[in-house]
């Protein structure tokens, strides 16, 4: 099997259990916590200015993903599990003219907020490279959606006054 081929399977895969993955990080997340807390003998909610960065951080990425979710037209670049696929029109308005994934990246400051509560330079690392693996595979599936839905011709994803972004 081509290794695009292989993408795609893992994108379909790890799209459709999208909303229970992150539950097992989170798990981890709480066993580093407890680790550098009680075993390691470190107090990792020991400064206050570090864990109102860490919320910021969290806090700036579900303001990405309600700013995306609040402002993008329906049936516009989507993806449905329950009613199948939709989108009926290519999103190159709001957001969408400047990341292609704002949603992703709203879910990665807020995963990474949580994940540098732990005060672990190890575990942020490693989060930082599983998700870059997680969606790096689930962001190929959808374009090549969004590629066959809309063929060729809407090979330009998004335009601004200045930049333009393609999918490949």
């Amino acid at each position: 099997m081509a290794l695009k081929e292989e993408f795609e399977r893992q994108g379909n895969w790890l799209f459709k259990y999208r909303s229970y993955l992150p539950i097992g990080i989170l798990m981890i997340t709480l066993l580093v916590l407890v680790y550098e807390s009680l075993l390691n003998k470190k107090l990792v909610f020991c400064s206050t200015t570090y864990d109102i960065i860490c919320l910021g951080i969290g806090i700036i990425g579900l303001a990405i993903r309600v700013y995306t979710v609040g402002y993008t037209p329906k049936n516009t670049s989507g993806r449905n599990t329950h009613q199948g696929q939709v989108g009926d029109t290519l999103n190159k308005t709001g957001i969408y003219s400047i990341v292609r994934h704002p949603l992703y990246l709203g879910n990665f400051f807020m995963w990474l907020g949580a994940a540098m509560l732990t005060a672990n330079i190890w575990f942020v690392a490693a989060f930082i490279l599983f998700y870059w693996i997680y969606y790096e595979r689930i962001m190929f599936t959808e374009e090549q959606f969004l590629e066959r839905k809309f063929g060729e011709t809407n090979h330009q994803i998004a335009t601004n006054e200045n930049a333009t972004y393609y999918l490949d």
